[in-house]
């Protein structure tokens, strides 16, 4: 801490960084329209930004901190290369029927059996 006040204020609003492992930013393309991207490290977000098949260029406005999970997975498209999307929500693995409704108004739900993923390999 410095004995300047000024300096004091002006480092405590300084952005935080996050503890995250990973980058999120907020583009802006030719049209004006944003985007929200995510990746592993900036440099992939950049190069993505850099150019596309028709040469549009995506242009940064800023680099996202303190986002809550569940905003990313809903907002949020991953760039990045060198593994899958962190950000996806599980599907579940029960397949249910709707049942009778018990005397408190709750609904109850029959077993009928388990889902059926495809491999993705």
């Amino acid at each position: 801490m410095n004995d300047d006040p000024i300096a004091n204020a002006l480092d405590s609003i300084k952005p935080k960084k996050t503890t995250w492992h990973y980058a999120l930013a907020k583009v802006q393309n030719k049209f004006g329209e944003y985007e929200y991207l995510s990746a592993d490290t900036e440099e992939e977000i950049e190069s993505y930004c850099e150019g596309g098949v028709l040469g549009d260029e995506l242009a940064i406005e800023e680099w996202c901190t303190n986002v809550t999970p569940i905003m990313v997975v809903k907002h949020f498209k991953w760039v990045g290369q060198a593994r899958r999307n962190p950000f996806v929500i599980a599907k579940p693995i029960y397949i249910n029927e709707v049942g009778e409704i018990d005397k408190w108004g709750n609904q109850k739900y029959v077993f009928k059996g388990y889902r059926n993923f495809k491999k993705k390999f």
